[in-house]
């Protein structure tokens, strides 16, 4: 084992020391810090985070030691699990280790917190997805900052007292999660970051809303990955298609469900209707912007720019055709009809779904004519903000029919 590698788990071992030495736990971070150079950053970012724990300890911003904890073990056995795989492969051992040890490092610097089975696993398991997903995503120079110090907050942010299901119930979650996303790799629909962000995205909106909510954003997985494929040949030739034989990246499912996933939260707090018409209408954009960008390009007719109507080539941003506009009130039809089948919604959800993707969809061609062509927003951004303004349809609806 090279001497970096030694070192790295030398820091992992270092929350052995966290119950019994507190704070001074620092101390063999700072030796590890000086002794070597390979991770000086790593020691740096994880005793910053204990100096914060203790910091706050005193305050109402409480950052519970045992997070700080997981944040040990992601990337450092995390990370060596992970080593001798590649792709999606990697991913899972970095999760499995990191999930495993988690929980153990949870139960070791928690003695007196008194967590409930679920939550331990719960929060052992975002930890271990995100530090996946972050470990993956970033460059190497970045992971020994992003890593510890990424995971933690997003096991922070979701560490308040909510009601989670039974462990049984989390479990079977867990398998059709990971089952979802290890059948998109290898279809080749996603990638390996992107399979961590949909698992994330899974979890959290089952958690907090339940698996109908869930259904609707698969419905826009499914019809996306399948329609960026529709005439494939075609779109090369006229080099509008998507790169990398369609495979999505984190990017393009964040893009277009960090605004649902926010809502399905909220939801789960809060318990009111809003949340849910916000939800409906921002995932009707998500769907209806890309069957209208997918089907839409491969019009026979001359796109027009949607600002004034001048034609276009197929492809360029702001871009509109009549058979683009169909496919937007196709997809989100289809989402409201699936919302009304499922008994998530009733008329007034299948009128939101509607109207509010159909707003959505033409607001993020009004944003790629605009913004995006001038070079302020990139299309992942186009697509955060169209979904955001579907939502704001669906809740003036609901405020509306109130």
């Amino acid at each position: 084992m090279k001497r970096e590698a030694r070192a790295r788990i030398c820091v992992g071992l270092t929350v052995l020391f966290i119950p019994y030495a507190g704070l001074y736990s620092v101390l063999p971070l700072l030796a590890l810090f000086v002794a070597e150079r390979g991770v000086r950053v790593l020691a740096a970012s994880l005793a910053f985070l204990l100096v914060l724990s203790f910091g706050l300890e005193p305050t109402s911003l409480k950052l519970p030691l045992y997070l700080v904890a997981v944040s040990f073990v992601a990337p450092t056995f995390g990370a060596a699990a992970s080593r001798r795989f590649a792709g999606l492969a990697g991913s899972l051992s970095y999760l499995a280790a990191t999930t495993v040890l988690g929980c153990l490092a949870i139960l070791w610097t928690a003695t007196d917190a008194g967590l409930e089975p679920e939550r331990l696993l719960f929060l052992a398991t975002l930890g271990g997805l995100s530090g996946a997903f972050l470990h993956s995503a970033s460059r190497r120079a970045e992971r020994d900052f992003a890593v510890p110090f990424g995971s933690c907050m997003v096991m922070w942010l979701f560490s308040f007292d909510y009601p989670l299901p039974e462990l049984e119930y989390m479990a079977g979650i867990y398998v059709f999660a990971l089952a979802l996303g290890i059948a998109a790799y290898r279809m080749k629909a996603a990638d390996s970051e992107a399979v961590l962000s949909e698992v994330i995205v899974c979890l959290l909106v089952i958690f907090f809303a339940n698996i109908f909510w869930f259904l609707l954003l698969l419905s826009f997985y499914l019809l996306g990955s399948g329609f960026t494929r529709y005439k494939y040949a075609k779109k090369q030739e006229m080099r509008i298609a998507q790169s990398r034989g369609g495979v999505r990246g984190y990017k393009n499912v964040y893009s277009n469900s960090l605004i649902p996933l926010a809502l399905a939260v909220l939801y789960g707090v809060y318990g009111s209707d809003l949340f849910a018409f916000a939800f409906l209408a921002s995932v009707a954009t998500a769907t209806g912007d890309t069957l209208a960008s997918e089907i839409g390009e491969t019009a026979r007719s001359t796109p027009r720019m949607i600002t004034n109507l001048q034609p276009v080539q197929p492809g360029v941003d702001g871009g509109v055709t009549l058979l683009g506009e169909a496919a937007s009130i196709f997809g989100s039809l289809f989402t409201g009809l699936l919302a009304v089948a499922t008994g998530m919604a009733g008329l007034s959800g299948l009128a939101a779904a509607l109207l509010g993707g159909f707003l959505g969809t033409n607001f993020d061609s009004l944003l790629g004519a605009t913004l995006q062509s001038r070079g302020y927003l990139s299309n992942n951004g186009v697509n955060l903000f169209a979904t955001l303004f579907g939502a704001l349809v669906g809740g003036a609806l609901w405020a509306a029919a109130m």
